[in-house]
């Protein structure tokens, strides 16, 4: 109960911040839990997120902002009066200085009788103000519980809507089908647990008066269901996808390619050890090129460059090494022994 009663106390200006620094700190949030690329692997681009996601993303975003600058009316909450206040001055918080001679709403009437109860204004706290003045019918808790349903799950069900809409690449972009096949059952199912925790919350809490007041369960639960549903699509926009696997018909080909190459390169070299013209011709072009290239790593805008742009010529070749042996390995099974298993076979 105390973590809660500090979300209440500190509720505006953890919302200002929250509004404030929360879309720059998430994304670095969640890279601090993306699994890093092994060494040999180059990191894969992304493409850049389409203005259509990021229009839905702010329009969601302000709505959510809106229940948070602007949460529900609770009388208590809002007028900063504790629950044991007494009627009168209850009544004369809710009509005003004219409150005898005014004429009152029957719902307004109702909830001012109901709130003579004590059981009644925890009732108020837990299951907040709409349900305590427009449901008439509503007698036990069961009832407030069963009348406060339609409300809480209209939440999440419009969230599992944007989750869905999410999962369109006319929406998300290109990556949008794999994002969702990777995470939306994880986060929808999320949804799911977080609903059903908020209604067992609400039914099965129970509030007690201490010093004169009790827990506003029903705000304090309204800001954080609100900072979630704000926070559930930047999250699953921002999470990482593992690297797409590559085909082996792809491979097969630059495969083929890499081998036809390394052919041609044997050949040539071949071809040009038998000539002593060429061969001379050919040492004096790769001293020229080693040559060059030696100016070009001394000089010092060549070294700026290579800075800013941060290549690791070494780390290149280990990293593109390393993937053709993976693809390699990946697709040829090279038997250790084959005089063993040939053996085998012939006493078979």
């Amino acid at each position: 109960m105390s973590l809660l009663s500090i979300v209440g106390s500190f509720q505006a200006p953890l919302t200002i911040l929250l509004v404030i620094f929360g879309p720059s700190l998430l994304p670095r949030l969640i890279n601090l839990f993306r699994p890093k690329p092994p060494s040999s692997t180059p990191e894969p681009v992304r493409p850049p997120r389409p203005i259509s996601l990021k229009l839905t993303l702010g329009i969601h975003t302000l709505w959510i902002l809106k229940q948070l600058i602007i949460p529900p009316y609770d009388l208590f909450v809002n007028n900063n009066i504790p629950i044991s206040t007494s009627n009168a001055q209850i009544r004369y918080t809710l009509l005003g200085p004219e409150s005898p001679n005014q004429q009152v709403h029957p719902l307004l009437e109702l909830l001012m009788t109901r709130l003579k109860i004590m059981d009644n204004r925890l009732l108020y706290s837990k299951f907040g103000h709409r349900s305590l003045m427009d449901c008439v019918w509503c007698q036990t808790p069961m009832d407030y519980s069963i009348y406060s349903l339609p409300d809480i799950l209209g939440w999440y069900l419009l969230e599992a809507v944007l989750l869905g809409m999410m999962g369109w690449s006319w929406i998300a972009g290109q990556e949008a089908g794999r994002r969702a096949e990777v995470w939306r059952n994880s986060l929808g199912w999320t949804l799911v647990v977080v609903a059903i925790t908020e209604v067992g919350v609400k039914w099965g809490w129970d509030l007690r008066v201490v010093e004169g007041d009790a827990l506003h369960l029903a705000s304090i639960i309204h800001t954080l269901r609100s900072i979630f549903l704000l926070s559930f699509p930047l999250t699953y926009t921002f999470l990482p996808l593992p690297s797409p696997q590559v085909s082996p018909n792809t491979l097969a080909a630059i495969i083929s390619n890499t081998t036809s190459t390394l052919r041609l390169t044997s050949l040539a070299r071949a071809a040009v050890q038998r000539s002593p013209r060429v061969r001379e011709t050919w040492n004096i072009l790769g001293k020229r090129d080693a040559e060059r290239t030696g100016i070009a790593r001394r000089d010092e805008d060549v070294r700026r460059i290579v800075r800013e742009l941060s290549l690791d010529e070494a780390g290149m070749r280990v990293g593109a090494r390393g993937w053709m042996r993976d693809g390699w390995n990946g697709m040829v099974r090279v038997d250790p022994n084959p005089n063993a298993n040939s053996s085998t076979q012939a006493g078979m």
